[in-house]
């Protein structure tokens, strides 16, 4: 197990949105890769526990438990003149481990509390002085309004970089749009992917699965795949079984009240603009990642841009092996906000 996870962040793919992918066939998988991490719930608020699970890919035969993957939470703040996306203790000392980490365990999936003073560290209050008595200034928030927790998952070959969102609220806005942001805004949710299929020809849909075959394709085919997932209301709907921007627990209680769920595709969510200071609404764009063991992709990543949200479906042209055989593909989403789902599929090539 020790030497197939040190193959796993040979080659892996950083999951902050920040951090530039490297110019190779990344969808090919040749050996053990972690592919993404989801947390659940998606966005946290500091002391809320989450659970952590990491994606592994892997060839035929290759074990993908992840089983030897350790955790933590990375405390370091990074300093301005640094590059990067977070510190670079958090990488650089994660085996040696010491007070910038809080260890979650190891294993695919681990569950763990968000550290109390997270929006101090990594979000828009004023973070701890250092050891000089000097206080460092608020963390900028991303494109799309939000501040993360690094993650750090490793081995003894290295360490890969995931986050979770964290609800921190707002700042620098007027009160009123303060009042709006917080009576509206509902944490981001999850992307899942409702259904991949084969479009060339009839479309037929591919069932999950990576040990049994979920559709067959002909050696050598060029065949166009589809994945789709929920379409979004671009407003509220209170009793529409939905918890989205715009409603809280005293205008839709049905909704939001008991365990509010969001929706599964582009969701609708308020963003603080930064240069208006207005709260507005956005959309998200999906992100679409392909991988397999086998044949080609005609592209590594497809999906819907904000100006394009309310498409529900993104599409990619595969060529198949000439071999026959059975081949895995993994098929990761991802919304603007930093919410992750993913299908896991297989297919005979004869």
């Amino acid at each position: 197990m020790k030497r197939t996870m040190s193959l796993v962040f040979a080659l892996v793919l950083s999951l902050l949105a920040c951090v530039p992918e490297l110019a190779d066939d990344r969808a090919r998988i040749a050996s053990p890769r972690v592919l993404a991490v989801r947390a659940s719930p998606a966005e946290a608020k500091p002391g809320l526990s989450v659970t952590l699970t990491a994606l592994v890919a892997a060839p035929a035969g290759a074990a993908t438990t992840g089983d030897g993957l350790e955790w933590a939470m990375c405390l370091a703040r990074k300093p301005l003149t640094e590059l990067g996306p977070v510190a670079e203790e958090c990488v650089e000392r994660f085996a040696e481990g010491g007070e910038d980490f809080l260890r979650l365990g190891r294993g695919a999936s681990v569950t763990g509390a968000v550290p109390a003073d997270a929006c101090r560290r990594f979000g828009p209050l004023a973070p701890p002085a250092t050891a000089g008595g000097v206080a460092g200034r608020p963390v900028d928030p991303d494109l799309s309004g939000g501040y993360h927790q690094p993650i750090v998952l490793g081995s003894e070959a290295g360490a890969a970089l995931a986050s979770v969102r964290l609800a921190c609220g707002i700042v620098g806005v007027p009160n009123a749009e303060s009042v709006r942001y917080g009576q509206g805004y509902r944490p981001n949710e999850n992307p899942e992917i409702d259904r991949v299929e084969i479009v060339s020809g009839e479309a037929r849909a591919i069932e999950p699965g990576v040990e049994v075959a979920g559709a067959t394709v002909a050696a050598g085919a060029r065949v166009e795949l589809r994945v789709s997932w929920a379409a979004c209301p671009r407003a509220p709907v209170c009793g529409d079984g939905l918890c989205t921007a715009g409603e809280n627990q005293s205008s839709c209680a049905v909704d939001c009240r008991d365990e509010p769920r969001g929706c599964t595709g582009a969701e609708t969510y308020l963003w603080a603009n930064p240069e208006t200071r207005r709260v507005e609404d956005r959309r998200e764009g999906i992100r679409v990642s392909w991988f397999s063991t086998g044949g080609a992709f005609a592209e590594e990543q497809t999906g819907r841009s904000e100006d394009d949200a309310d498409g529900t479906d993104s599409s990619n042209v595969w060529i198949a092996p000439a071999e026959r055989g059975l081949v895995r593909l993994w098929i990761v989403a991802r919304d603007d906000r930093g919410g992750v789902g993913w299908r896991e599929l297989a297919v005979a090539i004869e």
